[in-house]
């Protein structure tokens, strides 16, 4: 058998490990990962209905129909309460109570 084909390549040492075989540590990416599955504070969209809950304090943003799913039954006192004059559903709590109807424009 004749090596004539492959003296151009060269022979692997046992000895010494090769880099392929070591593995290699991971760099840190505090931005990567993290930053694809996490939420940012954004202001809500030109037209989103915020509504604003007087005992946990959240201001959630609706669609104009899920505005209507929360609203019926519901009481508006505007003149009586001036800042949380809507008696409804809130969306992040899910209790009845004094909430703040604002539409984004």
């Amino acid at each position: 058998m004749s090596d004539s084909g492959f003296d151009r390549l060269r022979r692997r040492s046992p000895s010494r490990p090769s880099t392929m075989d070591i593995p290699q540590p991971r760099p840190a990416d505090p931005d990567g990962r993290r930053a694809l599955y996490s939420v940012a504070e954004q202001p809500p969209a030109p037209g989103a209905v915020t509504i604003q809950c007087s005992v946990c304090d959240e201001t959630s943003a609706v669609t104009p129909r899920g505005l209507l799913g929360l609203a019926l039954p519901s009481v508006h006192l505007p003149v009586l309460r001036r800042r949380h004059a809507s008696w409804m559903r809130c969306p992040a709590c899910g209790r009845r109570t004094w909430v703040r109807v604002g539409l984004r424009i």
